[in-house]
């Protein structure tokens, strides 16, 4: 009977696309008013877009990312990308694509992103024969200003070897107003301080991408990132091992991930679970090509 329920559905469905929009969908084409177009699966010729790497979506092209970036094509050389979990702090990213021969891919992506976050704390301690407290209500303030050149190196139709560097320019502040209260004995004591503070440094990365084309519809990525402030004695580095499956309308990723801090690797020793899952799923929209 759900059988029967569901398929009624996607009949009605279907009938309403065709008569209302002019297009049906068959398989992995689209009959859009006679014009046939074919949907992509997957990959073509080892070009990976949603991954770290010099290549971008087709034009028009669409991916809603449930945690990682979510990208708009305004042609096939030129994206737009956002990261939707950070909604709450505005970010935006374009990647121009200039290179793209036989042997070699080159990208550059420049982005920016910044927010205003409310911030209200107080604590105190009571103490023999009095106590004292204090609080602070205010705003948390930040941007970062980004800058990334991608090459990518596809050694066949099935590997691609990519190397990315980049420089961030990171500004943290704090506005807002402080308050003390102590009391002890038969004195008590009550202050106001305004306060602001902030703060600007540069932060400076650099990575690696090996995208394996197992078929059209299955990829396995290795990505690797490391970086760190000026004249930081440590660094910061995130470490990825995925598998990615390919349908018409949507893409799911299962992988592993790792932190580790260079040089020390403190993070590695000290973890009782230093490597971890995740999954990920996103969807593609107008992913149509006319059928020459």
């Amino acid at each position: 009977m759900l059988y029967l329920r569901i398929s009624l559905i996607v009949s009605i469905l279907q009938f309403l696309f065709t008569e209302s929009f002019g297009f049906n969908i068959q398989g992995d084409t689209i009959n859009e008013n006679g014009i046939i177009k074919v949907m992509h699966i997957g990959w073509e010729n080892g070009r990976m877009p949603e991954f770290a790497n010099a290549y971008t979506l087709h034009s028009h092209e669409v991916r809603l990312n449930v945690i990682g970036r979510s990208s708009f094509a305004f042609s096939n050389k030129l994206e737009m990308s956002i990261y939707l979990p950070l909604i709450i702090t505005p970010n935006i990213s374009f990647k121009f694509n200039f290179l793209d021969c036989k042997f070699l891919a080159s990208a550059i992506e420049a982005g920016v992103a910044g927010g205003i976050f409310p911030v209200v704390a107080a604590s105190g301690i009571i103490m023999p024969g009095g106590g004292v407290g204090g609080g602070t209500a205010g705003l948390l303030h930040g941007s970062d200003c980004h800058l990334k050149l991608i090459f990518s190196f596809p050694l066949n139709n099935k590997f691609t070897f990519s190397i990315r560097g980049s420089a961030s320019t990171i500004h943290a502040g704090y506005w807002g107003g402080g308050a003390f209260a102590g009391l002890g004995g038969s004195d008590a004591t009550v202050g106001l301080f305004p306060i602001n503070v902030s703060k600007r440094f540069r932060f400076y990365a650099a990575g690696f991408d090996a995208d394996y084309l197992i078929d059209k519809q299955n990829a396995v990525v290795m990505n690797s990132c490391v970086g760190g402030f000026e004249g930081a004695k440590k660094q910061l580095g995130l470490a990825t091992l995925s598998w990615t499956h390919a349908k018409i309308h949507f893409h799911y990723t299962f992988g592993l991930y790792c932190f580790y801090d260079p040089p020390g690797y403190e993070m590695l020793h000290e973890s009782k679970l230093p490597v971890s899952a995740y999954a990920n799923v996103y969807w593609i929209l107008n992913n149509g090509k006319k059928r020459h």
